[in-house]
């Protein structure tokens, strides 16, 4: 049976600037091949892009069972200025061939000599069966480990040591402890074959299928010098950087990638934006400097015939093309789980509705997106779009009063002037306040 694993909550404490946030989506075991595309919307630096940051560090901690990867460094100030620590809660509906199951993942985040580093971490599941309760899998809390009802304490002498090196390990490498790659073959043999399938179906399905697309990397097609190809395929995910300025330079399989993710968003491209596709031109062999076989190419597009170099796109057309092959695949496959910052920026605010329409209605996946284009909001259900409030406490609500017949953009546009809302989802300003303070600013200058 194909795994399908569907985020169902996130509770958020201390990142950032949101003391606490919860987002509860809209799934249950009867439609884990039907879309969630989920909207968060606010003013600026009232906590969206949190909620990114919140998927990325999850993707960090889930890869240390397959590719280690350090969490961010403290200088990033990920936790909120006045707390010690970060929590982050995921709930998530797995079915796999084990049958179904609700797991919770809860991981406290400190500041460690230079990087966060995860001082708590517990991971609980339970049956899709009435009545039954939460059990608890594994759990570390500073010296304190415990998998199922085994303490370190009670293990035998040697797989004691394998479990306090690996904590060590986890925490010189700013990395998860419990899902650390050291520590699994200890996990398999302790947990139950049921309990074991639920591991591996966090940090093996869902996590090679959870994409996360920050502000940071579609931040260089704004500048038109960098473009990030997102690549959604069945054996390859991640990201190719590619130069916009001149040729690239790429060790022919990731180049061979390449051009499989270039066939696979010109299906997409050709219809989003009639008579557009984007071609590969290769240039040369050549080779890299480990002695490898390269591949020096350009990308060309292609509009009705007329051929010119790719940088000469728009933005807006640039970053549809870096985002397709992701949005492929929430359309397409049921496990993924694709966020994306700011999916607005740049484009076209009907191309980019009608997109999400799509998916809603007919897609398979998870999309969590943030955006400021309410255009949005009169293509998605309210059950699919979240607020940002101006309460440090309680970050993130869904509008009330918004009947069948209404269109949530002028609720919410009611809300911003109005209030009636449980929380305040704009903080005031005053168009005279303004006006003064650009005339004060006139005034500085002289």
């Amino acid at each position: 049976m194909e795994t399908i694993v569907k985020v169902e909550r996130i509770v958020i404490e201390n990142l950032k600037n949101v003391v606490f946030g919860e987002i509860q989506l809209h799934v249950d075991f009867k439609n884990m091949r039907k879309a969630n595309v989920m909207g968060l919307y606010g003013q600026n630096g009232s906590g969206k892009t949190t909620v990114v940051n919140a998927f990325e560090l999850l993707k960090i901690l889930l890869s240390s069972a397959v590719m280690p990867e350090k969490l961010p460094p403290i200088s990033k100030h990920l936790i909120h200025v006045e707390a010690e620590r970060a929590k982050l809660t995921f709930d998530f509906l797995v079915r796999n061939q084990c049958g179904e199951f609700f797991v919770q993942y809860h991981v406290e985040l400190v500041r460690g000599v230079g990087r966060l580093y995860p001082i708590v971490e517990e991971l609980h599941y339970r049956e899709n069966v009435p009545r039954k309760r939460m059990k608890l899998l594994a759990k570390k809390d500073g010296q304190h480990i415990q998998i199922r009802t085994q303490t370190v304490e009670e293990m035998k002498q040697q797989d004691k040591i394998a479990v306090m090196v690996t904590n060590q390990l986890s925490e010189r490498e700013s990395t998860s402890f419990l899902f650390h790659k050291e520590l699994q073959p200890m996990l398999e043999s302790y947990l139950k074959e049921v309990e074991w399938q639920l591991i591996q179906s966090l940090t093996q399905d869902f996590n090679r299928d959870l994409y996360v697309i920050n502000n940071e990397n579609i931040g260089f097609v704004m500048t038109k010098y960098l473009m990030p190809f997102s690549v959604y395929l069945e054996q390859s995910r991640g990201m190719i950087p590619y130069n916009l300025s001149e040729p690239a330079l790429l060790p022919k399989p990731l180049y061979e990638t390449l051009c499989q993710v270039i066939e696979q968003i010109n299906y997409v491209l050709s219809a989003v934006i009639p008579g557009l596709k984007v071609e590969v031109r290769e240039i040369a062999m050549q080779l890299l400097d480990n002695g490898e076989q390269g591949v020096r190419f350009e990308f060309l597009s292609n509009r009705n015939g007329r051929v010119l170099p790719l940088r000469t796109e728009s933005e807006g057309i640039l970053k549809i093309i870096a985002v397709l092959s992701a949005l492929a695949a929430a359309y397409n496959k049921p496990n993924a789980c694709i966020v994306i910052d700011e999916l607005d920026s740049g484009v076209f605010e009907y191309l980019l509705g009608e997109l999400l329409k799509i998916i809603a209605e007919a897609g398979q996946g998870q999309l969590f997106f943030t955006s400021h284009n309410l255009r949005l909001l009169e293509v998605l259900t309210t059950k699919d779009l979240w607020f940002t409030t101006s309460n440090e406490q309680r970050r993130y609500i869904q509008l009330k009063g918004v009947k069948t017949l209404h269109n949530t953009r002028d609720v919410y546009l009611r809300a911003i002037q109005l209030g009636g809302q449980d929380e305040c989802v704009y903080e005031d300003t005053k168009s005279f306040h303004i006006k003064k303070a650009f005339w004060k600013a006139r005034r500085g200058e002289e």
